[in-house]
């Protein structure tokens, strides 16, 4: 139902990039609650394309606001509530032919999440 999901309202947000000139534009969406499970969402376009598209379990309560309160076990907690969250619905992660679904800890960013990444970008 897509009245429900409020999260259809787009936020621009800063390039990720170091460089001013990026190829990268990132969009955040406005987070939505589904039965509780707060779903956090970030478009990734690479020269307009859409590119991915990341997951995560947005809740300041658990995880915390900000790298103060970060910790790798409360990231690896959040890239688990995600994995769950996505395997009630029958999305497991894994390689289609579409694309890819990952979730898990990135050691490189210290975030845990997910992303669908896109054939064209895999």
């Amino acid at each position: 139902m897509l009245d429900r999901h409020a999260a259809l309202v787009v936020v621009p947000r800063a390039s990720r990039a170091v460089v001013q000139e990026s190829d990268w534009t990132w969009h955040r969406l406005v987070p939505w609650s589904d039965g509780g499970f707060m779903v956090g969402i970030e478009l990734a376009f690479f020269r307009g394309a859409l590119s991915e598209c990341l997951l995560f379990h947005d809740d300041d309560s658990r995880y915390g606001r900000d790298w103060n309160e970060w910790s790798e076990r409360k990231e690896r907690r959040r890239a688990q509530a995600l994995s769950d969250w996505l395997a009630a619905r029958g999305w497991a992660a894994g390689r289609y032919g579409w694309g890819e679904v990952w979730v898990g800890y990135e050691p490189r960013t210290g975030l845990g999440g997910g992303w669908v990444r896109y054939a064209a970008c895999a």
